[in-house]
């Protein structure tokens, strides 16, 4: 498959200097392999093995050091600070401050921050994120699998003695839930269900509502910071147990979970996959109509992804930026990534094509002035323009990519015809 998106355009990097240039994109705010996880259960391509000498080791070492765990660290890093902001805009309103509304800009600046690094890190899923069920990763961000009514209940649960949000389900916490509890102008209750609504509730002043919810935003910040903290020790391990860098670049070597580098190769391009399955068919498709959705096959604004952050598009765009600093191995050429797999196989033409086609879609999505859901209820046929761009980049990954470089093609990717 040809090389993501221009590297001199937008290289996305994960440096503090890099990472502003992502959190810039969102102030104002709009998987798993087949050996670790369900989502890809099944080879869907039987590959031969490639006939070149490129060192697959290399490359697994530098999306390491230098593409995945960095993006992890730089969460882990505005997960903190967004418990600090968090934690300052709940004070503000509980003791009646006159910063009040400043403060709540910033906690919603926030988790914009983190949002937009941790959507980076969705098409980075393998290893400890895909372990029993993708547990940890839907601690941290359990999209698609939300619920309204169950948050609604635990900010009146949340305080009663004895709360603890750590036993939670995945959708009562995370980024998710953060989300909900900050933007969501309307503080009715959302259960539909006669006997779940929460106990009180309608009884409540607006200003008692606001802090309740607060309150559980400030408990799901602190989790997250606990998860975030989690994951970085399953990769950089512990004095006593490995992590999971060290397991993935020493792949194929004695005692390895993988029986070859090539293997765990294949992993980081399921990760990979995560683009067509979830951000070109969820994200974009099915808000689109292209998939059935709640309003039948027409643009449809009630199933965009970041319904009350208006964050969908940068969702959207931090993915494709994800997948194009997995292609490069970070900030620039320099680094090996699978743009240097496929040159190597003599591939080049593959390359070039997938640079060209990432280039045009971020290019593109970052020129549009509106969020997902003005462009879904206004002018859809621009949201139309960025799936078909994005489809290009991912019918190349099916076909080429997959092909040049003997990987196998995730099950749920194959026979994708929208």
């Amino acid at each position: 498959m040809a090389k993501p998106f221009n590297s001199k355009l937008i290289n996305i990097v994960l440096n503090s200097a890099a990472i502003g240039v992502i959190l810039g994109l969102v102030a104002c705010g709009e998987s798993s392999s087949s050996t670790q996880g369900a989502l890809f259960s099944k080879a869907a391509t039987n590959p031969t093995a490639p006939s070149n000498n490129f060192n697959q080791t290399l490359l697994l070492q530098s999306l390491t050091d230098n593409v995945i765990v960095p993006t992890y660290t730089k969460f882990a890093q505005l997960a903190v600070d967004q418990e600090t902001a968090i934690g300052d805009y709940c004070d503000a309103l509980t003791s009646q401050a006159t910063d009040t509304d400043a403060k709540q800009i910033s906690a919603k600046q926030s988790w914009r921050d983190a949002m937009a690094v941790w959507q980076i890190a969705e098409v980075m899923q393998i290893g400890p994120l895909l372990d029993n069920n993708n547990a940890l990763r839907n601690k941290i961000y359990s999209w698609p699998n939300t619920s309204a009514c169950a948050l609604d209940q635990d900010v009146v649960l949340a305080e009663q003695a004895g709360y603890d949000i750590s036993t939670r389900t995945a959708s009562r916490k995370g980024l998710d839930a953060i989300e909900y509890l900050l933007f969501n102008p309307n503080l009715n209750h959302s259960c539909t269900v006669f006997g779940t609504d929460p106990q009180g509730w309608n009884n409540r002043t607006d200003e008692d509502r606001t802090a309740a919810r607060c309150g559980l935003a400030k408990l799901a910040s602190a989790d997250l910071v606990s998860n975030s903290e989690e994951l970085l020790t399953a990769w950089n391990g512990t004095e006593n147990a490995q992590g999971y860098a060290d397991i993935l670049k020493n792949a194929g070597q004695q005692d390895s979970i993988f029986s070859s580098a090539q293997d765990a190769v294949n992993d980081v391009s399921d990760a990979i996959f995560y683009i067509t399955e979830f951000t070109k068919d969820a994200k974009l498709a099915t808000p689109l109509g292209v998939f059935a959705n709640d309003c039948g096959l027409s643009p449809c604004a009630e199933n965009v992804e970041s319904r009350f952050a208006y964050q969908s598009l940068q969702n959207i765009i931090s993915n494709i930026q994800g997948l194009n600093m997995i292609f490069l191995g970070g900030e620039t050429d320099a680094g090996i990534g699978f743009d240097d797999y496929l040159l190597d196989v003599g591939a080049t033409d593959t390359a070039a094509k997938m640079r060209g086609d990432l280039t045009e879609v971020i290019e593109f999505s970052l020129s549009l002035q509106s969020s997902l859901t003005d462009l879904l209820l206004q002018d859809p046929e621009q949201v139309q323009k960025v799936h078909k761009q994005l489809k290009d980049v991912t019918d190349i990954m099916k076909t080429d990519f997959i092909q040049r470089l003997a990987l196998e093609l995730p099950a749920t990717s194959a026979g994708d015809n929208d």
